[in-house]
């Protein structure tokens, strides 16, 4: 028996069934209240939302359950740092998976935290110190200078985790995490003398990434490789006037027992103060005889020698190639195997050094001078354009040199081997696929990992050099008194009588990011952790796929040595964030979008505005201001800026494309259509609501027999999209979810059987409206959960208000009882789907659609409302539409639809199938006029297809296209062609 719709909240508020609810003995009745007339995501996204979220602790996983567990880290942003699109992709990702598992029964924890971020932070504060105060940290000393760090982090670090709430983020901030409090210090620590002990970090002097602004070694991550094909004027930093770079420098060596010669080619012509050989190839026929030869260095009072090896390209340049060992790694490897000293001639204040009257010259100032004396001496004998890759600090925008410096090491072919044969046994998994080439080339590169940076805000290396006399020796240690504990063992003297002096550097922020699974979760006290206990190893790691080797690789190899096991079993790896049109966000090409102006909205003045500030503040070169106000109007200026968006349709937006495509693009309009999506369910709702009114104080009872033609059609398809979406789910194929629900939504709930139930709901059949009610229930209430994941603050305030019965034959949700809503399983829907059933209303609704067509095409408005005659062989057809005439005629906006052809009237006709003819009546107009003015328009369009359907067939099978054209635009180039090739299809189906 059916009740008065009544809506139960417990206690105030009722939580999406992926959070926890509150639970309460008191029950507040209430009816629908969808008093906004539109959707407005300021109002439905509110701020108390979320602080009720953490206020219940409603993130937090149960400390005693019986469900399985499912946890996974944040990959910690940068502390100073703002949200910016690839966290909230990365993000959102992650919440979704976080979500939809708890929705499915998973007790999970998923970790917040933040990065220290050691250069970068450490720059921000310098240029702020300087900016307001005209101090430099040396000004400072080191102590000073990291209390000014803290202040910053304490005042500007929580700016990130506050975006991330606005996002929806469903993390437990209660388990929050800084990797420079004390406990991932102490992981740290512990992480470090454990690696020292096993001899697999170590010290020793070798070639670095140095970075003269910073004053410090950098990863390669830091190291941006830019191609410059020519020659490029660039400004480098500590310089007056730009650098020229893009040029090849041709000189020649002389021979020192002849007037021979042999010249060598270079594109940094100071380096040649530092050449200790000459290097040719054993097969080189052109300088076979100089074997056992040397030749006289200009600079210096002596000679090097030459040398033959198979690593020279005998076609690129001259074929003879100058060894310079102490900056560059190709050249030092090749200094090792024939046994050549090492010179090095610019020190870590990019000064030169050992080379007579060019000490203390800055280097390229030295590059100058240099080249302008061996044209002196006769020795140049060309400079011509040459293509270069120049590596640049993406901190600094400073040169990155090579030096041969002291420094930590971690030795990791031993951990590389075991990682490499873990995931070749299916330990484990990196998805997509596709990456996994890219992780056996990390595990195959066996270079030790340089640890050691020269800065000083991060983790200080728990090292002390211990001294007796002449003699030394390196100790792992967290203090002094433990330092000179461990190196009397080894000097075999008194502590007392030892010198201990701390490791001025700090490690690799990527080091202490590495331990970062375990130590958020309680190492290296797991005694103590239940969460170690509980939740370790990590059930999946998602991040972009451009850090698989910096911090994956890491994770994996640190996580494998220091805990026995692997951090996690499971890789997912997503794309790069680009624009619209495919390319990679930067500040270079001025196509940076801010998420928070996509929520909010900004206009173009205000864009202009702060870019202008941001240049004023030495965020932005002057040519990146310039290419960002370009970009702006280009893409903005016919919406004058961004329109809000709200949270829910841009976390829709950025799952819907393939988050495993190399590059993931982002566009504002997708966007806002995706904000209208959200008003199409909303309005969905407000009708719904509506429609149950006029049921109100009635009784009756209904089953699955009373239910009508679309009763039954919507509700296969419903099961058809809880399918698709459970499948996409559980293979990270967001895009097809999001696509599913929204063609549901748009395509079949709201534009056919929302328009199907209206005749049903203003009969006198009382049973059809009941029917109805309950498919409309069962839809709203499914699809709902189903795009919860996706949408939190929309499904959160609609769900609880989709009205229902306390019994619904259809599906029953037991709110009373369950502490999470429901996903909905294609198990609990399988009973529903009936593809015959399907294809038989497809057939009716194509039918529908092509009077609609026909209506357009001829210019019929829906204020005249032709007949339409359908002449048919398909009895099921000419059956369908007759017991669902009412609703046909609504649907197609006719007046009449008849099996019987009215001589008197003037038809159109098209054909929908071999058996199907479709005439719709023409009022008031010469046929013969309007089919000519119509096939006219029909065939420039049918034209306008073809020629563009031509060119994207004519680009596929272009082998320079399927082999140089990225993958992105491929996809998309593909997706447009098929949609041409369909639309192609409706149109010739007119004629």
């Amino acid at each position: 028996m059916l009740r008065q719709l009544i809506i139960t909240l417990p206690y105030h508020i009722l939580k999406c069934r992926h959070i926890r609810r509150i639970t309460s003995t008191t029950n507040i009745v209430t009816k629908p209240d969808l008093s906004a007339g539109a959707y407005q995501p300021k109002l439905v996204e509110k701020k108390k939302v979320y602080e009720n979220w953490e206020k219940y602790e409603l993130f937090a996983p149960e400390c005693s359950s019986s469900k399985p567990t499912f946890s996974m880290v944040l990959p910690p942003p940068n502390v100073t740092g703002k949200l910016h699109l690839g966290h909230a992709l990365s993000c959102t990702i992650q919440d979704v998976i976080m979500r939809h598992k708890r929705s499915t029964g998973h007790n999970c924890v998923w970790l917040p935290g933040t990065d220290h971020a050691g250069i970068a932070t450490q720059g921000v504060v310098e240029k702020h110190l300087k900016t307001k105060q005209d101090l430099t940290r040396h000004a400072l000393g080191r102590d000073k200078f990291i209390k000014e760090v803290w202040k910053w982090k304490e005042t500007h670090g929580d700016t990130i985790c506050k975006q991330l709430r606005i996002m929806g983020n469903s993390l437990d901030w209660s388990r929050q995490v800084f990797t420079l409090d004390a406990k991932h210090t102490l992981a740290v620590n512990t992480a470090f003398i454990h690696l020292f002990r096993k001899g697999l970090i170590y010290r020793k002097k070798s070639l670095v990434n140095w970075c003269n602004a910073l004053k410090s070694t950098v990863s390669d991550i830091e190291v941006e490789n830019v191609t410059l094909k020519g020659p490029k004027d660039i400004m480098i930093p500590g310089y007056e006037k730009p650098v020229k770079f893009g040029m090849m420098y041709y000189f020649a060596y002389k021979l020192n027992d002849s007037d021979d010669e042999i010249v060598v080619a270079t594109t940094m012509p100071e380096t040649m103060l530092g050449d200790t050989a000459i290097a040719v190839n054993p097969e080189d026929e052109r300088y076979k005889h100089l074997r056992n030869c040397r030749v006289i260095h200009p600079f210096r009072n002596d000679t090097i020698p030459i040398i033959f090896d198979e690593f020279v390209d005998m076609e690129v340049g001259t074929g003879a190639v100058k060894i310079t060992p102490a900056h560059s790694r190709i050249d030092h490897e090749i200094a090792a195997v024939h046994n050549l000293p090492m010179i090095q001639v610019f020190d870590e204040e990019g000064l030169i050094m050992n080379s007579g009257r060019f000490n203390r010259s800055k280097r390229y100032d030295c590059r100058e001078t240099v080249v302008n004396i061996l044209k002196e001496m006769d020795l140049l004998r060309n400079v011509k354009p040459h293509q270069v890759n120049l590596p640049i600090c993406s901190r600094t925008g400073d040169v990155v040199d090579q030096l041969p410096k002291e420094q930590w090491f971690m030795s990791c072919s031993e951990l590389n081997a075991k990682a490499c044969e873990l995931l070749e046994r299916g330990r484990l998994k990196i998805e997509p696929e596709k990456h996994v080439a890219s992780w056996l080339r990390w595990t195959a590169d066996n270079r030790d990992w340089c640890i050691s940076r020269q800065l000083w805000w991060g983790h200080q290396i728990p090292a002390y050099k211990c001294s007796l006399d002449l003699d030394v020796v390196w100790v792992a240690a967290t203090s002094e008194e433990q330092a000179k504990q461990q190196a009397s063992k080894i000097l075999r003297a008194m502590p007392d009588s030892i010198k201990a002096e701390r490791d001025s550097d700090v490690l690799d922020t990527w080091f202490s990011s590495g331990i970062y699974p375990f130590a958020a979760l309680g190492w290296p006290r797991t005694s103590r952790s239940q969460d170690f206990r509980q939740f370790y190893p990590l059930n999946l790691m998602t991040t972009g796929h451009d850090i698989l080797g910096f911090w994956v690789h890491k994770m994996v190899i640190l996580g494998l040595e220091v805990t026995g096991q692997l951090p996690f079993n499971k890789v997912l790896l997503h794309g790069i964030i680009c624009d619209s049109k495919g390319a990679k966000m930067s500040k270079s090409r001025g196509n940076v979008i801010d998420p928070m102006d996509v929520i909010e909205g900004i206009s173009l003045d205000k864009l202009k505005d702060r870019c202008k500030e941001m240049h004023r503040n030495g965020l932005l070169t002057t040519a990146e201001l310039d290419k960002a106000l370009v970009y702006h109007h280009a893409n903005y200026a016919n919406t004058k800026g961004i329109p809000e968006c709200g949270v829910d349709a841009l976390r829709f937006t950025l799952l819907s494309q393939d988050i495993k495509s190399h590059f993931v693009n982002f566009d504002v309009a997708m966007c806002h259509a995706n904000k209208l999506f959200c008003n199409k369910i909303w309005q969905s709702l407000k009708y719904t609501s509506l429609s149950y009114r006029k049921l109100d104080k009635l009784n009756t009872d209904v089953s699955a027999k009373d239910l009508t033609y679309f009763d039954k059609w919507i509700l296969s398809r419903l099961a058809e999209m809880v399918d698709v979406v459970n499948r996409s789910m559980d293979s990270y194929d967001f895009h097809l979810a999001t696509k599913a629900i929204r063609h549901f939504f748009y395509n079949e709930f709201c534009d056919v059987y929302l328009e199907a139930t209206k005749p049903g709901f203003d009969s006198l059949d009382l049973r059809v409206g009941y029917a109805h009610a309950h498919t409309l229930s069962a839809c709203l209430n499914t699809s709902l959960r189903c795009l919860a994941p996706f949408m939190v603050y929309l499904t959160e305030e609609l769900i609880p208000k989709v009205p229902s019965f306390s019994y619904n034959f259809i599906h029953n949700y037991n709110d009373a009882t369950d502490k999470y809503w429901d996903f909905p399983l294609i198990r609990d829907w399988r009973k529903w789907k009936d593809p015959t059933y399907e294809k038989k209303v497809a057939c009716l609704l194509n039918t529908v659609k092509l009077i609609r067509e026909m209506k357009g095409l001829y210019n019929i408005s829906n204020k005249t409302k032709p007949c339409v005659y359908i002449k048919t062989d398909d009895t099921l057809l000419a059956s369908d539409i007759i017991h669902n005439k009412t609703v046909v005629c609504n649907l197609s906006q006719c007046s009449d639809i008849t099996f019987e052809k009215d001589s008197r009237t003037n038809y159109v006709t098209a054909m929908l199938d071999a058996d199907t003819e479709v005439n719709v009546q023409l009022v008031g107009e010469d046929v013969e006029i309007a089919v000519f003015a119509a096939k006219s328009k029909l065939e420039k369009k049918i034209k306008m297809l073809e020629d563009s359907l031509s060119k994207l067939e004519a680009k596929f099978s272009s082998g320079h296209y399927l082999t140089h054209a990225p993958e992105w635009t491929q996809i998309v180039d593909k997706e447009r062609m098929l949609s041409k090739k369909r639309e192609l299809q409706e149109l010739q189906r007119l004629m």
